[in-house]
């Protein structure tokens, strides 16, 4: 499961026998749960069961499913229900003010809007994994090129570090071929070794981003164009799981990405506050 979410999964079907379903149900991995009923007996108290052993042994221990739904499948019975609570998402949507200070061209309540995400999209080019290499400035002027955006922001939360293991972190997302594999390194190791991150990453990878955005679309005059295309729709990164950089799911998500293209747009088109 940790390998799936490093991979960036949002859900996983999990098809599985009486023994496997219990160790993940006891692990507290499993978030709803489809279970058939088919028109058939088996007796014999050596019949294979849905669920292995659980420790229960009062039906008051049973666990519970909530927001129960049924549904015929042919001859069997398909009962689904979450083992988890739902969590309330409330949507986290930038106010017309908000929008506004971003970008001037977006006209309130009337904006088209354009979700970009995977690269082969109409708009994929947006994305911080679209194969567009980069040469950057580095604190003491020098150069240093970066095969895309994503490899370069991964790299900088291990950037002046004083130690070994934060070198070989940047040297390893640096030199994997795929955004994918940085981004999943990047996130792999801020998760299992937090002390070789830096301590003002939270406060400067906005900063972080923005500069890698701008170096992208001001090396690439196509790149540059399509951007200057959108003016007056509202970006969105139509990420399902990055609730910090993307929109979400249900329209939850902050969306720091797609704000920092419309000003970085803005500022293009020198309409920028």
């Amino acid at each position: 499961m940790e390998y799936f979410y490093d991979r960036g999964s949002l859900s996983i079907l999990w098809e599985c026998g009486g023994t496997l379903s219990a160790a993940a149900i006891s692990c507290n991995v499993i978030h709803k749960v489809y279970a058939f009923i088919a028109a058939k007996i088996i007796g014999g108290k050596d019949a294979p069961s849905a669920v292995g052993e659980l420790g229960m042994v009062e039906m008051s221990q049973a666990r519970c499913l909530t927001e129960v739904s049924y549904e015929t499948i042919g001859p069997d019975l398909l009962i689904s229900g979450y083992l988890q609570p739902i969590p309330d998402l409330s949507p986290i949507i930038p106010s017309v003010d908000e929008i506004s200070m971003v970008d001037p061209t977006v006209i309130p309540y009337d904006a088209n809007i354009i979700f970009f995400y995977k690269t082969w999209d109409p708009y994929g080019v947006l994305s911080n994994f679209s194969p567009h290499p980069l040469c950057i400035s580095d604190d003491d002027g020098s150069l240093s090129a970066w095969p895309s955006v994503e490899h370069y922001y991964q790299a900088q939360k291990f950037h002046e570090i004083d130690s070994p293991l934060a070198k070989d972190c940047i040297d390893q997302i640096k030199s994997v071929k795929s955004p994918e594999e940085a981004a999943r390194i990047g996130r792999m190791m801020q998760r299992q070794c937090p002390d070789l991150v830096r301590s003002d990453w939270d406060a400067v990878k906005i900063n972080v981003m923005y500069k890698a955005l701008g170096c992208k679309f001001t090396k690439y005059p196509h790149l540059h164009k399509i951007l200057l295309s959108t003016k007056g729709s509202v970006l969105i990164e139509a990420s399902p799981h990055d609730l910090f950089w993307g929109g979400g799911r249900d329209g939850e998500g902050l969306n720091y990405l797609g704000r920092l293209l419309m000003q970085l747009r803005s500022e293009f088109l020198g309409e920028s506050r």
